[in-house]
């Protein structure tokens, strides 16, 4: 029941902060912040119904298993980038700081894979039966998130990048290996102007 209930509450979250952040133009100017602290909330509230760490997937064990088992991937979505960029199918320009980068490596992509790998594999393993249907709402969370860019485009893309993380995430419920190719990808396609 207890689990039920936190991950009901969660879920409010995934639903109704995109939706705030869509419908008004200062919170959007102000998302990652929000994002950040909703996220520091989130696990705040997970620590004090004693979910450890290792349910989350934060763990050292693994760490090295989880990055290998993503550098094909990586370098799958780096091939795919290139061939984006030989494409001119850039429709941003980069205008993101260095600040911004080193916010994006050491907290969003972290905390981005904890809200939505981290989270659903805890409850895969303790609440929910049926596990496709575990990776088809991670993924769906993931992409809804991504609607205050207004952008199809980046919401599809994201879709189908949980569906990946995810899948890998679920064979060692270690964070280590998908936080780094979110880097990697978030890195290179804000850099070359594919996503904003």
């Amino acid at each position: 029941m207890k689990n039920k209930l936190l991950f009901s509450f969660i879920l409010f979250f995934y639903a109704i902060l995109p939706i705030v952040i869509l419908c008004n133009s200062i919170l959007f100017k102000y998302k990652f912040y929000i994002l950040t602290i909703v996220g520091l909330f989130i696990f705040s509230i997970l620590k004090l119904n004693n979910v450890s760490n290792k349910d989350l997937g934060i763990l050292k064990k693994n760490s090295i298993i989880s990055l290998k088992r993503n550098i094909p991937i990586i370098f799958s979505f780096i091939l795919l980038i290139i061939i984006f960029k030989f494409l001119k199918f850039n429709k941003y320009t980069q205008s993101e700081s260095i600040y911004f980068y080193i916010f994006y490596i050491f907290v969003s992509c972290p905390l981005q894979e904890f809200l939505y790998r981290g989270i659903f594999g805890f409850f895969d393993r303790t609440l929910i039966k049926n596990k496709t249907a575990t990776l088809i709402l991670s993924s769906f969370c993931y992409s809804f998130v991504h609607i205050i860019y207004r952008d199809l485009f980046i919401c599809v893309l994201t879709f189908i990048f949980g569906i990946v993380l995810y899948s890998l995430y679920r064979k060692d419920y270690n964070l280590f290996g998908v936080c780094v190719n979110h880097i990697v990808l978030g890195i290179l396609t804000i850099y070359f102007g594919i996503v904003n």
